[in-house]
């Protein structure tokens, strides 16, 4: 009666399917476990419609109960399958614990209602019947197609709502697998005869497993460690959440380890790390989130304090690759998991970010809460972005504040100030953006654009035959470290026709901290016709006998000395700049904010004035208008 050659080489394939799931990790994460409920329902809905066919089909050998029995448990399960593969789509689609009641009173509805039909057919006769004469459908029989096709249907019905929430790939793939299974349960009532529903099913199973349930896509390469995506998803679960805590830990400054070591041997201690925290911490979640951070997760109430003074005592000894001994330093982030309020991937940023913060940080051990923290860390990382797409786009803006001479109070420079806007047009301002911007790389092509849009005006405005004699450019003691440094910023300003002369570049005291490598990045800057300011002087980083090896052509006071000095004013100042100007530097006077500030600073003979008593920072076309048509 039943055709079963489609049957047994599915049951084969399933086979091979388990044997490779659960001999690799596995995330415990809902659609982990949604996925297990799926193949135990396959597998046994393969296994029992084997056994109901093969009865069937030799039913005269066997007993008429027993035959019923069978036909009755493979119907069951058939139905149960249907259920799991909705319960898979509603993971997906992350609707569960807050689903309202109503909704899932009808979701459990045409479970139950199928399932009491089927259960009730061996005494009803309504789905099949069992007599002398063999196997027989029922009246009801076509219970299994509307139960089938009402989990489909509203499966894909809610991939379609939903479609704008979902990645396209998850999309895709769901509704791919929706649709082999209405193209199954299609051929199944057509063709009735022939057992290739299960065919489909397991082509579903298939694309479900490799789409989102293949354990690779979830284990790092360098070890038996999970990675980023599976602690993504791993947190997606409020369960998780509640009951477990996190431990991060980053091995310090790994990008100056690697290069020091190697990548090959420092992916190999990667790897040697990953084996020992999985072996040494079998009763936690491991997980590797590049660049040498991990995670480890564990219940509320683990040894914490435990596993990290066992992680810092294996630290201690090397890590033995294959042709050189690793001697790495790790440093600590606590996180104290937040409720539903915060998305995953909010999270793995947070934790990330602090982690790469705490990689280059002095300090051994460090706390984060992120329900404190979140906030301040997502402005960070949208800092990020904004500068990623300002620079990208060209989009970073220059402001021109003015530097004025002290004698006669008229424009003589200005200096050029970077300005960033987040997505409201609103300001973000430079202390938070700059180092933003230095800590990620994005500094050496920030400056070089502000040097671009500085010659540009230059050229567009004949600035000299405004009165404006140069434009301070300021370099970051990230740029200064730059070896090519002389020869980019030569072959800009030969690309717009601007002269060195033109372009003054402001250093600050911190740059001044590596003084053999300045010495020599100010040398090759002054031979390609640049002169240099010091930028901030008295933050605190140099003295006037660093200041005497350098060929400053200025030196530019710090505003808080210079508010210092209008507060009580001693003979200190006056003497600094008394000294300097015996050495040949000019002085410039920042924060000058008042008439009475300007008339001291003039009276102690700075050279120079700059602050808003002048005039604040102005867009580049304010600036113009305001001091270069008639230099006022």
């Amino acid at each position: 009666m039943w055709n079963t050659s489609f049957v047994l080489p599915s049951l084969m394939v399933l086979a091979l399917l388990l044997v490779y799931y659960f001999a690799r990790p596995r995330l415990p994460n809902r659609i982990n476990r949604a996925f297990l409920v799926l193949i135990i329902a396959e597998t046994a809905t393969i296994a029992t419609d084997v056994l109901a066919s093969e009865a069937d089909n030799y039913y005269q050998s066997l007993p008429a109960v027993l035959v019923s029995l069978l036909n009755m448990l493979y119907f069951a399960v058939y139905i149960a399958r249907s259920l799991a593969f909705f319960r898979l789509t509603l993971v997906l689609l992350k609707i569960g614990a807050r689903t309202p009641l109503w909704k899932k009173a009808i979701v459990y509805f045409v479970f139950a209602a199928s399932e009491i039909i089927v259960l009730s057919s061996p005494a009803t006769g309504a789905v099949y019947t069992v007599d002398s004469a063999g196997y027989h459908p029922g009246p009801l029989y076509g219970v299994l197609a509307v139960c089938s096709f009402f989990y489909l249907l509203t499966g894909t019905a809610l991939l379609l709502l939903r479609r704008n929430s979902l990645r396209r790939s998850v999309l895709i793939n769901a509704v791919g697998y929706h649709i082999i299974l209405i193209a199954g349960n299609v051929v199944r009532i057509l063709l009735p005869q022939y057992l290739v529903m299960q065919v489909f099913s397991l082509l579903a199973i298939l694309v479900i497993f490799l789409a989102f349930e293949n354990p690779d896509l979830y284990i790092t390469d360098r070890g038996p460690a999970f990675n980023t995506r599976a602690f993504t998803d791993w947190l997606e679960d409020p369960q998780h959440r509640k009951e477990n805590r996190i431990l991060g830990f980053a091995i310090r400054n790994y990008n100056d380890e690697r290069s020091m070591y190697g990548g090959v041997q420092m992916d190999q201690g990667l790897g040697l790390i990953i084996t020992y925290l999985v072996k040494q911490f079998p009763q936690c979640l491991i997980f590797y989130l590049r660049g040498g951070n991990f995670a480890i997760a564990g219940a509320k109430d683990a040894d914490w304090e435990g596993i990290r003074r066992e992680i810092l005592s294996r630290f201690e000894h090397a890590w033995k690759a294959e042709s050189v001994d690793l001697y790495l330093n790790v440093t600590y982030v606590e996180i104290g998991l937040p409720g539903r309020s915060a998305s995953s991937d909010r999270i793995v940023n947070t934790l990330i970010y602090a982690l790469d913060e705490a990689g280059e940080s002095r300090d051994i051990e460090q706390t984060l809460m992120p329900e404190e923290d979140l906030a301040e860390i997502d402005r960070q990382i949208e800092i990020k972005r904004w500068l990623d797409i300002a620079i990208e786009s060209d989009m970073v803006e220059v402001f021109l504040q003015p530097i004025v001479d002290s004698r006669t109070c008229r424009i003589v420079a200005a200096e050029a100030l970077a300005r960033l806007r987040d997505k409201d047009g609103r300001m973000i301002p430079p202390g938070l953006f700059i180092p933003v911007a230095e800590k990620n790389g994005y500094i050496n092509l920030l400056g070089e654009q502000v040097l671009r849009k500085v010659c540009a005006f230059i050229r567009d405005y004949r600035m000299n035959e405004a009165g404006l004699q140069w434009i301070n450019v300021n370099l970051s003691p990230i740029q200064c470290m730059h070896s090519d440094l002389p020869h980019r910023f030569s072959s800009v300003l030969q690309e717009y026709g601007v002269q060195a002369s033109q372009i003054h570049l402001e250093i600050t005291e911190e740059a001044m901290i590596n003084y053999a490598k300045q010495e020599r990045q100010i040398e090759k800057l002054l031979d390609y016709g640049f002169q240099i300011c010091l930028d901030d002087y008295g933050s605190g980083f140099s003295n006037l006998h660093q200041v005497k090896k350098f060929s400053f052509s200025n030196i530019k006071l710090d505003m808080k000395i210079v508010w210092d000095y209008i507060r009580d004013r001693d003979a200190l100042l006056p003497a600094l700049i008394q000294a300097f100007k015996q050495l040949g530097f000019s002085i410039t006077a920042e924060g000058v904010e008042t008439k009475e500030m300007a008339d001291a600073m003039a009276g102690i003979r700075c050279d120079y004035l700059q602050g808003y008593y002048f005039s604040k920072p102005l867009p580049m076309d304010a600036f113009a208008a305001r001091y270069l048509h008639g230099n006022g």
